[in-house]
């Protein structure tokens, strides 16, 4: 706009900042940024309800995910870098269903193996609900949070399925993490659900952060989810642990490797990247920020 100073024979043209921070209860608020104003890189993701899944078995399920290479999802946390996986309708464990944010940490907390001990004579070393890293995380990790982070936080019920090969898809594998039961989707008899505070991202996660590529094979001979790494902003050349089972096997899991495919391996031989991700409490809210890395939205209770 123009103004008239005194003294100035012609007004003077001022530039007026609008600002772009993002206010409010944050599972609310992101959910309107889906019309990708100025690339915010959130879609909305449903899910067509399944009488064999744990969620979503008698009504379609609605998400909220960042996809593509740089979308805008950086959040301060723990006086840290992280980012935002999406807004997700999340069980606390006692079966009441809320609208969630799913933040994964950017950086990995170090390189650590997954599993070191088997929980029982009857169960697997893939089993999360005893795994040595769910113990860490939950353990030494959650308790070294700041005490702001710690409160944002609450229990939630996380999905432990997963499938026996990696020629399928992240839309197949989204289900396959989420059955009730089945021998195809549990190794023995590990548990189908864990609920606690710290996770891993899910390998469905990882397919759907790639731009338009939940419909490619996670490995394939000729062509598979690689060919959109340069569109997966989880992409970072390193290979680090999702929390979904093989269950063709009772000591592998699956995990991102270097060149972006998914794969699987033996939980107790090999130390990986670890990525702690977690759901905050429904009531967090954002107080500023725009999501870019330059200023990453800020949360509050």
């Amino acid at each position: 706009f123009k103004v008239k100073v005194v003294g100035v024979d012609s007004p003077i043209t001022i530039e007026e900042k609008i600002s772009t921070s993002v206010t409010g209860i944050a599972s609310q608020v992101l959910p309107t940024l889906t019309s990708n104003v100025d690339d915010s890189g959130l879609y909305t993701i449903t899910h067509a309800k399944d009488s064999t899944l744990q969620i979503g078995n008698n009504e379609d399920i609605t998400e909220y995910r960042y996809r593509g290479a740089s979308p805008k999802n950086y959040v301060t946390f723990n006086n840290e870098v992280w980012r935002i996986l999406g807004v997700f309708p999340v069980d606390d464990g006692t079966g009441k269903i809320e609208n969630r944010i799913k933040l994964i940490r950017n950086e990995s907390v170090g390189d650590y193996y997954w599993n070191t001990t088997q929980v029982s004579s009857t169960s697997s070393y893939n089993n999360w609900a005893g795994a040595t890293l769910q113990t860490e995380l939950n353990g030494i990790y959650l308790t070294g949070l700041t005490s702001e982070a710690q409160n944002m936080i609450e229990n939630a019920k996380y999905y432990l399925g997963g499938y026996g090969s990696t020629s399928i898809y992240p839309i197949q594998m989204y289900r396959y993490e989420r059955k009730i039961s089945g021998s195809n989707y549990y190794r023995g008899t590990n548990p189908n659900s864990w609920v606690g505070k710290i996770g891993l991202m899910y390998a469905s996660d990882y397919g759907y952060t790639s731009a338009s590529c939940e419909k490619e094979l996670f490995y394939g001979a000729k062509k598979d989810i690689r060919v959109c790494n340069d569109a997966n902003w989880l992409f970072n050349s390193a290979s680090q642990w999702t929390l979904t089972q093989f269950a063709g096997g009772s000591g592998k899991v699956f995990l991102v490797a270097e060149d972006g495919s998914l794969l699987y391996n033996y939980v107790s031989t090999y130390q990986l990247a670890t990525r702690p991700v977690l759901y905050l409490t429904f009531s967090a809210k954002i107080t500023g920020g725009d999501g870019t890395s330059s200023n990453p939205y800020t949360l509050g209770i």
